[in-house]
């Protein structure tokens, strides 16, 4: 189990390292380089505990735990390495608001020749003449 220490705490090491990233909010490029961190870390102490389970009498469900735990690591690396690349394809920070909304970037064109106006005008027109 002296092997297994230093591995068990290196894991530790870099999840708190994510920790600390994800209270920052820190871009998804160096998130997505931090939890590959941590994914080879884990995958050590999964490969240590499935090559000396027996010999160290480690229960057989730990060993299915330190998988599952890992196969949400990866899943997890996954979506936030692809959500860095579309950051890094994109250039900016995300889609604008007018891509958001579906609307045109220029400023549209005024169709209407504006009349003289009040201070009692509306959009609907002039509300004392109504």
């Amino acid at each position: 189990m002296s092997t297994f220490v230093p591995l068990r705490e290196e894991a530790e090491k870099r999840g708190k390292l994510i920790k600390a990233a994800s209270d920052r909010h820190a871009p998804p490029e160096e998130a997505c380089k931090l939890i590959a961190n941590y994914s080879q870390a884990e995958l050590k102490m999964v490969k240590f505990v499935e090559a000396n389970a027996t010999k160290c009498g480690i229960p057989p469900q730990i060993p299915d735990q330190l998988k599952a735990g890992h196969k949400n690591t990866e899943a997890m690396l996954k979506k936030v390495c692809n959500v860095a690349e579309q950051v890094k394809t994109r250039g900016s920070g995300g889609p604008t608001l007018s891509d958001v909304l579906g609307s045109a970037t220029a400023v549209p064109e005024v169709t209407t020749a504006k009349k003289g106006g009040s201070t009692f005008d509306t959009l609907n027109g002039n509300v004392l003449a109504r």
